[in-house]
């Protein structure tokens, strides 16, 4: 037992000085001394939706779901599934000892970084590297330019720890040509293999990761038990990776569960994740983008360079960070030029071998990802939600640095012998280190402390003033009203900037993060259309407290619509220090107006699931319904009343049935010009879901040849004008 521990030694030693020297870099990387945990590293933009799920996990102990957004329905995240459960049960563990949603976001992103050194110091080992090439390879791939770019913001992608034990089992498909779950020497009475069993765990851990990585990963599998299948002249191979691809398979669909036996319920939402084949050509990878030096790099010229290509070529956007900086270029090419010409007789037989395995890697990557290629094919062909094929980048990356750190650990091997070499061959490891670091790093990835601590603190100020006057649970409507997800600025507003206010709340409960395209999204959309009178009636009856206005979603800063909420509530607002944020009681609004309210005229009938997005139609919004379809509506009590709207067929005659519960309250055959159709329902109060169902289903849109028309929609019947009387 002694001289077993004697002989760890060494090993978690080198671990330990790799996790070390990565904590240590990190902090000169971000200036670390001059952050404050409990402030996000990001406040804007996409990082904005991590920082709600992260305060989503502390609330209410998952994601999924969240009572305190989307009011007044509430917030779920079904149709928008962000799949990486392995990262969310380690910032809920991370969250029992932080509390603050901020320190636990900012530690978990900390945290990947030495996470990935040592999976990648881990597999470099496995494969008999050296210490130092190992540690070289570990912190190199650490700290590619890719895992600061993608940040917080996309902290599902830069979370990438699981890619080096992926890679890994991948080699061993490649080098297995027999049965990889059964070992000749291993004892019969033993089910499976050491080797299998440690791959099914890292394939079942890699299926909880965010979608694009196990997707990757199935592509790879499937080229290494090909390759190897063809090479060794053995089913085997082919075998072992189907296999591995059904666990991460399998995994994916567990993962996916929720959302989809939320959907078989709910029916599918066809205005989230909605994606087009040609994503996968504008989103792909350029080889160009991969060996370039990194945006804003440390020397003028380089940065002069990199910026120059990416403002005038095109179809530039995310895939501008996929640079592997100049060590990883310099791998990168070694695997391009391997294909060609390759140098056996001077490279151990093992070392040949894993560089065969990584050319072919990183050429069936490039393939995959680059414009026009394999997966523009699967996503014209097959399957277009996976789309941004510039993201398998941080693989190419990890085959390129594997590639250096070979050659390294050859050339020290080979003269390790020659005195004095240890200490020149440890010079040269720290040399490529620092020059791989400097390289691929640069100011930018220091997040702006100072700037997003006044506005954090500005919005902190502000939302706890608004505690201090509501009672707690009470309801805050925003403006303008912004669809979630994934959407566009609004002026000056970006996208996710609704979040702040829950962001800094404790005991409110605010209308932003209805899913774009459910009961919730569609009746604030509606209700934010109203003329501000109407608007605020039925916000009262509904039972809000509040309105919070955020003035950089406004052309005019909002002056029009304060000074009409104000005038109908007749009281002053609450502003912000920094004169953004507005919000305005309805305290005083809601006892005046009591129960004097129409009973009909204020309740808004909104499209629900099952419609295309709202068109205009000469001014009309109009919405074209899949074969089926409902209607929401949100009653302030107990109704009998009578819908009424105008509802046109495409291409041919059809039949639309109307549904109030379980009763079928009118049959009407509509034809290809708008007919007016009405039907008596009872609203209880709340909400209220109509279900609208066409028996003859509906049309693609493509077709139909004599249309011509490339639209991939399938359509039945086109619906206006939707009214209760």
């Amino acid at each position: 037992m002694k001289l077993q521990r004697l002989k760890l030694s060494p090993s978690i030693f080198a671990h330990l000085i790799a996790i070390a020297l990565c904590l240590i870099i990190l902090t000169w990387i971000m200036k670390l001394w001059c952050a404050d945990l409990k402030i996000p590293f990001c406040y804007a933009g996409d990082a904005m939706i991590f920082n709600a799920l992260t305060k989503g996990i502390i609330d209410n102990g998952w994601c999924l779901h969240n009572p305190y957004l989307g009011m007044p329905i509430g917030h779920d995240m079904y149709d928008f599934p962000l799949s990486q459960p392995i990262d969310f049960m380690l910032i809920k563990l991370i969250s029992i000892f932080a509390h603050d949603y901020a320190m636990t976001l900012n530690l978990y992103f900390l945290i990947t970084f030495p996470l990935t050194t040592l999976t990648a110091m881990l597999v470099f080992r496995h494969f008999k590297v050296s210490f130092g090439a190992s540690i070289l390879g570990s912190l190199l791939f650490s700290f590619m330019p890719y895992h600061f770019f993608r940040g917080v913001a996309h902290l599902n992608l830069s979370a990438y720890y699981m890619i080096p034990p992926m890679v890994m089992v991948i080699l061993w498909v490649f080098a297995e040509p027999s049965h990889l779950f059964r070992d000749k020497d291993i004892d019969k009475n033993r089910l499976l293999s050491k080797k299998f069993t440690i791959s099914a765990l890292i394939c079942l851990l890699m299926s909880f990761a965010f979608i694009y990585y196990p997707f990757f990963s199935c592509f790879l599998l499937l080229i290494a038990g090909m390759s190897s299948c063809i090479s060794h002249r053995n089913k085997y191979p082919l075998l072992n990776s189907f296999i591995l691809i059904s666990i991460i398979l399998v995994g994916v669909l567990a993962n996916m569960s929720p959302t989809l036996i939320y959907q078989h319920e709910n029916g599918k939402n066809l205005q989230v994740l909605d994606r087009i084949p040609a994503e996968s050509e504008i989103f792909g990878l350029k080889i160009i983008q991969l060996i370039k030096p990194v945006d804003g790099h440390r020397i003028a010229s380089f940065a002069k360079l990199s910026d120059s290509y990416s403002r005038t070529a095109p179809l530039v956007n995310e895939n501008t960070i996929a640079s592997l900086g100049l060590i990883g270029s310099i791998g990168f090419l070694i695997l391009i030029t391997w294909a060609f010409f390759r140098i056996s007789d001077k490279l151990n037989y093992k070392i040949h071998d894993i560089l065969n395995y990584l050319c072919i890697l990183n050429l069936s990557s490039v393939l995959l990802a680059t414009i026009g290629g394999l997966g523009t094919i699967f996503a014209y062909l097959i399957f277009p939600q996976i789309r941004a094929y510039n993201r398998i980048s941080i693989f190419i990356a990890f085959f390129s640095i594997f590639a250096i750190i070979l050659l390294i650990n050859q050339l020290i091997s080979k003269s390790i012998k020659i005195k004095r070499s240890l200490l020149l061959h440890s010079l040269i490891v720290c040399l490529i280190l620092l020059i791989g670091v400097f390289d691929q790093t640069n100011g930018s990835f220091v997040p702006q402390y100072d700037s997003i601590k006044d506005e954090y603190m500005n919005d902190k100020i502000f939302i706890n003033n608004i505690e201090h006057i509501m009672p707690e649970n009470a309801m805050i409507f925003q403006l303008p009203y912004v669809p979630f997800p994934e959407y566009p600025p609004i002026n000056n507003m970006n996208d996710y900037s609704h979040f702040r206010a829950y962001l800094h709340s404790n005991s409110l409960r605010w209308s932003y993060g209805a899913m774009k395209g459910r009961s919730g999204d569609v009746w604030q959309r509606a209700v934010a259309g109203m003329p501000t009178e109407n608007m605020l009636k039925t916000l009262s009856q509904t039972g809000f407290q509040g309105v919070y206005l955020d003035c950089y979603g406004f052309e005019d800063g909002g002056a029009k619509l304060i000074s009409a909420v104000k005038q109908n509530l007749k009281v002053e607002p609450l502003i912000s220090d920094n004169g953004r944020l507005y919000f305005f009681d309805m305290t005083e609004f809601n006892k005046k107006m009591g129960a004097n309210y129409s009973d009909i005229d204020s309740i808004p009938i909104t499209f629900n699931s099952g419609w295309y997005g709202t068109e205009d139609w000469s001014g009309i919004p109009t919405c074209w319904m899949h074969s089926d379809g409902t209607l929401a509506a949100f009653s302030p009590r107990n109704l009998t009343a009578n819908i009424s709207l105008n509802a046109l067929s495409f291409y041919r005659n059809r039949t639309l049935e109307v549904y109030s519960g379980d009763n079928l309250v009118a049959r009407v055959n509509v034809p290809t010009s708008f007919l007016n159709v009405s039907a008596p329902v009872t609203l209880e109060e709340g909400l209220n879901i109509l279900r609208l169902h066409v028996p003859e289903g509906c049309d693609r849109v493509c077709d139909i040849m004599e249309l011509n028309s490339s639209d991939p929609r399938c359509l039945s019947i086109a619906m206006q004008n939707i009214t209760v009387t």
